[in-house]
């Protein structure tokens, strides 16, 4: 800044400062005493609307995070990085699956990379579901992934004949796991339950016409079943 300028600005303030001592006393005094009632009201008010936007956002992510829960399907593959500086990370993540459940932090420490340096950066996983339709999930950098995918491998169960592996139950991207609520209904090895909002627990996405969807091993096999809702599951 050149001095022509500083002087500029030296002027203005000048030109505002008050025009008679006493003036000038009681601009002093309201500076000392403090913030005034009203002041302190309209702080606590602020207060209070960021502490209710930080529930809300807490909210929003704890929603998020059960949506994601709940997916079902097949890695295809995971990119982690930011802008045009992305690496696959298909075989760390593929590591980190148990029984076809994806739990884990997004950071250079979980993935032993730093691909853009100084840079906020993303987790991209996508999921191939039953009906062949890709999806693709993105998470922040620091975010938590939660997501239940399709085993990648057969179970060894005791109960080799039949045993639900998943089940999950809803439409247009929403679903909801009921494979424990699905287990429930088997009896003496076979399973039957008409399929609806009540026999499922819940409705997921009333705006839309929804499919239970099983994924079951029998006799040292994958199986898959779709049925629609207010359909009939007979199994095996």
């Amino acid at each position: 800044m050149t001095p022509g300028h500083i002087g500029i600005h030296k002027s203005k303030l000048r030109h505002n400062e008050p025009s008679c001592p006493l003036c000038s006393n009681q601009e002093d005094n309201k500076l000392s005493l403090g913030a005034s009632p009203v002041d302190e009201a309209k702080g606590a008010k602020m207060k209070k609307r960021i502490i209710l936007a930080a529930v809300c956002l807490l909210s929003f992510l704890v929603l998020s995070s059960v949506f994601a829960l709940a997916q079902g399907g097949e890695l295809v593959a995971a990119e982690y990085g930011a802008g045009g500086h992305r690496v696959d990370v298909t075989p760390q993540v593929r590591s980190f699956m148990q029984d076809g459940v994806l739990r884990f932090d997004v950071t250079d420490q979980t993935f032993g990379l730093d691909p853009a340096h100084n840079h906020v950066k993303e987790l991209f996983i996508r999921i191939r579901h039953w009906d062949g339709t890709v999806e693709e999930f993105r998470f922040p950098e620091y975010a938590h992934v939660n997501l239940i995918l399709d085993p990648e491998r057969g179970y060894e169960w005791h109960d080799r004949e039949f045993h639900i592996m998943r089940a999950f139950y809803g439409g247009a991207g929403h679903f909801m796991d009921v494979t424990e609520t699905l287990r429930s209904y088997k009896h003496e090895g076979h399973l039957f339950v008409v399929v609806d909002n009540r026999s499922m627990g819940g409705d997921p996405d009333p705006d839309v016409h929804k499919v239970l969807r099983v994924l079951y091993w029998r006799d040292g096999e994958r199986h898959q079943a779709v049925v629609p809702e207010h359909g009939e599951l007979h199994l095996p």
